[in-house]
Formats: structure tokens, sequence, C-alpha cells
């Protein structure tokens, strides 16, 4: 069994883009886009703030290898605790029918909740996340390295916001993410280039969406063959790429816990003493990996729907 190396960790979950049609952009173009939008933290009564940093330290705002590109947005929010602003309301409340010797109608307390939030707001601890994209202009992949599908949907609106002409909008796959997990667990045949490892999650349609997780399983398994005939769904599917990437798809076509292993591994230089060197081996290595994996994905999901080009 090969080794999961967790050195690479440059991409770990990924939301798929497309760039739908041929972007005439360059590098030294988008650097300078992305400089007129950098990272500036939060003031004192802004609840999030976003722009780009650069993806290594001390580097330009875009990482550039031939048209394969890195950019890191930060996101800064702020977010006072609903029982604060409560506590507060209250407060305001009690002092107001003590002056007017009746409580305060709906709309004034919804003015004093905002009012609470505005108070408290300086105060409120800020937290950060730097999120990588990845951006081949060439073949049109774009990649957000998160899990939280609201943090990609800010990457694209910055994205969108820095570089109006953007043409780029989620993959679309003719085949479902899940109604394929279900063919290739039932059939127990992975698709061209893939293997299924030992670990999926089904869900039920009915209300309360009941749960079956396997893991460390061998997933050819009866019991798992009947979950999906009688109306589950994979949601999560552990599997192997080509013995060089090992990930779990999602229902939603995401891919997480990305592990690059020891065929790749071995073509990157991590005890270099030069850091530049490494982060610019990982890169374009990384890259290339991505660049061959991601069209196999796609095939495997009865290739890409048409997109509209405007």
């Amino acid at each position: 069994m090969q080794q999961q190396h967790k050195g690479l960790t440059m991409f770990s979950n990924l939301h798929i883009y497309r760039l739908t049609r041929p972007w005439e952009m360059t590098a030294d173009r988008l650097e300078g886009l992305v400089e007129k939008r950098p990272f500036q933290p939060c003031g004192s009564q802004d609840m999030k703030s976003m722009g780009w940093v650069s993806p290594q330290d001390g580097g330009p705002l875009v990482h550039a290898q031939g048209r394969q590109w890195l950019l890191s947005l930060r996101i800064e929010t702020k977010a006072v605790p609903g029982e604060a602003i409560k506590k507060t309301v209250a407060e305001k409340s009690k002092d107001y029918e003590q002056r007017n010797g009746y409580k305060p109608a709906r709309k004034v307390l919804k003015e004093m909740k905002e009012e609470a939030l505005m108070e408290l707001l300086p105060r409120a601890f800020p937290k950060q996340a730097t999120i990588q994209v990845w951006i081949n202009a060439e073949d049109g992949w774009v990649a957000m390295n998160t899990s939280t599908p609201s943090k990609a949907d800010d990457v694209v609106s910055v994205l969108l916001q820095t570089a109006e002409t953007a043409p780029i909008c989620l993959v679309r796959t003719n085949q479902s993410p899940a109604q394929a997990m279900s063919d290739w667990l039932t059939s127990c045949e992975a698709p061209d280039h893939f293997t299924v490892d030992r670990e999926c999650e089904l869900k039920g349609t009915e209300e309360e969406k009941p749960t079956v997780k396997y893991s460390r399983l061998s997933l050819e398994r009866d019991e798992i063959r009947q979950h999906i005939e009688e109306g589950k769904r994979p949601t999560k599917l552990a599997m192997t790429w080509e013995d060089r990437v090992s990930f779990i798809l999602t229902d939603k076509l995401q891919v997480k816990k990305l592990t690059f292993l020891d065929a790749v591994m071995e073509e990157v230089n991590l005890d270099a003493e030069d850091a530049d060197a490494v982060f610019h081996s990982t890169f374009a290595i990384m890259a290339g990996e991505l660049s061959k994996f991601f069209p196999d994905l796609v095939e495997s999901l009865g290739g890409e729907e048409q997109y509209e080009i405007a």
C-alpha cells in the first residue's frame, strides 16, 4: 500500500470550476489587476473583508509558471455572539420601557439590535482564512482550496470583481456524481484510471436522511448494494487516480482529502535547502497532476455538459 504524504498540502479540498471560453489574460496583467484589490483587515465597523495576498511570503501576488497561476485570497470575518447581542438589546429595551412607560415596538427592537451589533463589533475577535486559487489558463481549469461552498463563492465573486472578463462557472458533468458512484458500487467496477477505496457514505432521501458510513472495509459488499436499491445515495466515496492521487469524491462534485502519493512525491525534493525551489517545484508538479486528473474525473462522470458562452 502506498504511503500518503502530508507534505504536499498546497491543495487538499477542491471546488472545481471551468473557464468556459479562452481567456485572453496574461500573468503580468492579472498581477496588475490583483494589486488593486489587496487584503485589508476589517475596520472597526466591518464584519467582513476580502483581498489578495501573496501565495508565497515575499513573492508576487500571482505566482506564475507559464499559464499556470496561483493566487491567494484572504477572508477576514468578525462575528458577535448572539447572546451578547441579546443581552445588550434586553438592557436597551428595559431602559426604553423605564423612560417611556411602555415596551418598545418591533421596529424599535430591530433598531436596537442593529445598534447593539455596531456597538459590539469593534470588540469582536477577527478570524482569517486564506484560500489558494489555481488557474490553468491554458486548459481552462480553476480550483479553490476550500471545503466550504460559501468561501468558494466568495473567491469567485472577488475574482470577477478583480478581472471582469473571467468566464468562470462550476464544472458541470453529464452524469451526477451520486448516480455515477451508485453505478460503480453496484457493479463493483471503478471507471478507467481509478480504483475505489475502502470508505464511503450513503444517505437516504427521507426527511431524516438516515446515514450509513463505511470505513476501512471492502465496498464490494451485498449490504451496500442493498442500501442503494432501497434508495440511499452515495454522498462520499474514497478513490485513487492512477496510483498517484487519493481523494474523496462527493455528490456535489467536490474533491476532498486530496493526497499525493509516492509516485508524485518522489518527484519533489522536499529536503532542498532553497525554500523558493521547493515552492516552485511543488506548484509545478501539483499543477501538472491536477491538469491530468481533472479531465479523467470529468470523463468518468460522462463528460462535460455544454456551457452557454456569452
